[in-house]
């Protein structure tokens, strides 16, 4: 059995499944969240990718000092790499994630109000230039 918390996860494919469930268990068939997010400012002491693997996460984002990593889950079973550095979101792949690093930096004075206000504006207009 292995578990953890997230800094921040999100359902996209399976949202349907959980909305307004506050009782979610993998272990009780409950899917797993399409997107782990993982903030390490003060930096993890334990790898936690292989219990996300375990878990069944497809994508973890890691985010440390200004650099966001993506990672794709490949194989559930291994114990050293399971997931693979990527690029692009598998959730998200419309969105040019790699420009969220300078937007998080550029307000993260003004507090966290201010960066989820500025982040949601760059998905509107970002998803708005995607559609043309």
């Amino acid at each position: 059995m292995a578990g953890l918390e997230a800094d921040n996860c999100f359902y996209f494919q399976n949202e349907a499944a959980v909305r307004g469930r506050l009782d979610i268990d993998i272990t009780k068939g409950n899917p797993p969240p399409d997107l782990a997010l993982e903030i390490d400012v003060t930096g993890k002491s334990l790898n936690r990718l292989p219990i996300y693997a375990r878990l069944g996460v497809p994508e973890i984002w890691c985010y440390d000092s200004g650099v966001l990593k993506i990672y794709h889950l490949q194989d559930n079973d291994a114990q050293d790499e399971p997931y693979a550095k990527a690029e692009t979101s598998l959730a998200l792949p419309q969105l040019p994630i790699q420009e969220l690093p300078m937007l998080i930096e550029a307000d993260r004075s003004a507090g966290r109000r201010a960066i989820r206000k500025a982040v949601r504006a760059w998905v509107r207009s970002a998803l708005g230039k995607a559609k043309q």
